[in-house]
């Protein structure tokens, strides 16, 4: 069976979406009972380190998602050549059987003002491959609800497959932060889902030797992020890393003696998983698929929650002062890679009625 798989994502910055393709890409390029190509919805950019034949398409990206909202041109063979399958593996792909599409979350349809324009962008497109024969693979089973009952989606098509989690590396944790003895996490895109601001002003209520690395792209909520750190009292307990290596980022969450997920809305929730496999305490809010797997192990955050500040404060003291459960230690050991390349496998063989 011939597989394309989208590698957009690799060429941007090690976000969720990378790490998924990335680790996606690893596990299935190791198997014998694929082809894997690559394609690229872009133009720009180059895919280093890549052992697969990969095929860009001649159209810019934007142009074929406004195509993709009243037709299936460009088709499969067009943007990936003589393959079997395509996996969309970032929201887009043609809106026509032989297709399997990832639909990490909901925000482009349901919470746009959340998310970076080119994701809201893609809301006609999504909402014409939810109605098109195309298979829907998402990360947690609350995404399957929303597709499926305030978009419409056929259940038959909505398939849960959640994504794996990397053994944990040998690493050497970051050093801190001069003049703090210890140091939270938050890691990802500061875009206004994320709510990066209310971990900043959490930083008031922890005690004072405890200072905040965030660590991520610039997003759409950077001017908040600036405007909450020259309020604090002590503005340097802030420290950004804008642009890290997966060894770096890795690096910064082995030192932290406590990652914190704020987030209003998640698709899956990368982050505190990692965090657990490196045996760091998280405060986390309830979102993404961290209430199905970790829910019952770790006391989360209501995403809801009038009093956000405080709720944060209180969890990330809880983590500050705690160690991480040996049931999440075992229940992220379970999420590895090879099942989710087996189980994707399987969603390909149905796409392509092989």
């Amino acid at each position: 069976m011939r597989v394309g798989l989208d590698l957009t994502p690799l060429l941007g910055p090690p976000t969720g979406i990378y790490q998924h393709t990335r680790a996606l890409l690893d596990e299935l390029i190791t198997r014998d009972d694929i082809e894997l190509r690559g394609w690229l919805l872009t133009g720009r950019g180059r895919a280093a380190g890549l052992d697969i034949p990969v095929r860009r398409l001649r159209v810019p990206g934007s142009v074929a998602q406004r195509m993709w909202r009243f037709g299936t041109i460009p088709g499969r063979r067009l943007i990936a050549g003589d393959v079997d399958v395509v996996h969309g593996i970032n929201f887009l792909a043609p809106p026509s059987a032989g297709t399997v599409v990832t639909i990490h979350d909901a925000t482009p349809l349901t919470r746009r003002d959340l998310t970076q324009g080119s994701v809201a962008s893609s809301a006609g497109a999504l909402r014409r491959l939810i109605r098109s024969p195309a298979l829907i693979h998402v990360p947690a089973q609350v995404i399957a609800d929303e597709l499926i009952t305030d978009h419409g989606a056929d259940p038959d098509r909505v398939v849960v497959v959640p994504h794996g989690i990397r053994p944990a590396p040998a690493i050497e944790p970051f050093e801190g932060v001069d003049g703090y003895s210890r140091y939270l996490v938050t890691v990802g895109r500061t875009e206004r889902r994320k709510r990066v601001p209310a971990v900043v002003e959490m930083l008031e209520e922890l005690p004072a030797d405890v200072a905040l690395v965030i660590a991520g792209p610039i997003g759409n909520d950077e001017a908040n992020v600036e405007a909450a750190i020259r309020a604090l009292a002590d503005p340097v307990r802030v420290v950004r890393v804008t642009a890290a290596t997966d060894a770096r980022r890795d690096a910064l969450i082995a030192g932290a003696a406590g990652l914190v997920l704020a987030s209003e809305y998640e698709g899956f929730g990368f982050t505190p998983l990692e965090a657990l496999r490196l045996d760091v305490p998280v405060a986390a809010t309830a979102v993404g698929a961290l209430p199905e797997l970790i829910g019952d192990a770790v006391e989360l955050v209501d995403p809801c929650a009038p009093d956000l500040v405080p709720a944060l404060a209180s969890a990330a003291r809880r983590a500050l002062e705690s160690t991480v459960p040996a049931t999440a230690r075992e229940r992220i050991g379970s999420l590895c890679w090879k099942d989710t390349a087996d189980a994707m496998v399987a969603l390909y063989r149905r796409a392509s009625d092989i």
